[in-house]
């Protein structure tokens, strides 16, 4: 049952498509528009550490900004 309900929940993870920050032109705004929650960037310093990392917050919190940083980063 419970294997179930987690597989349920990663089908809907993979089916989710985020919302990408780009102008007119197709440039990624990312970089431009990220402002970091705590200082000195700490929030996308601890993503960008080689560990695993859980951002947990409701639905337009930025998890997802965070993430596009965070890949912009590389």
């Amino acid at each position: 049952m419970k294997k179930t309900k987690f597989l349920d929940a990663v089908n809907t993870l993979k089916l989710y498509r985020r919302a990408e920050l780009v102008d007119e032109e197709g440039q990624r705004l990312v970089t431009d528009l990220y402002v970091d929650p705590l200082p000195d960037d700490h929030v996308l310093k601890t993503v960008l550490r080689p560990n695993t990392t859980f951002l947990i917050g409701r639905k337009g919190a930025g998890k997802s900004t965070i993430f596009q940083r965070a890949q912009k980063k590389h």
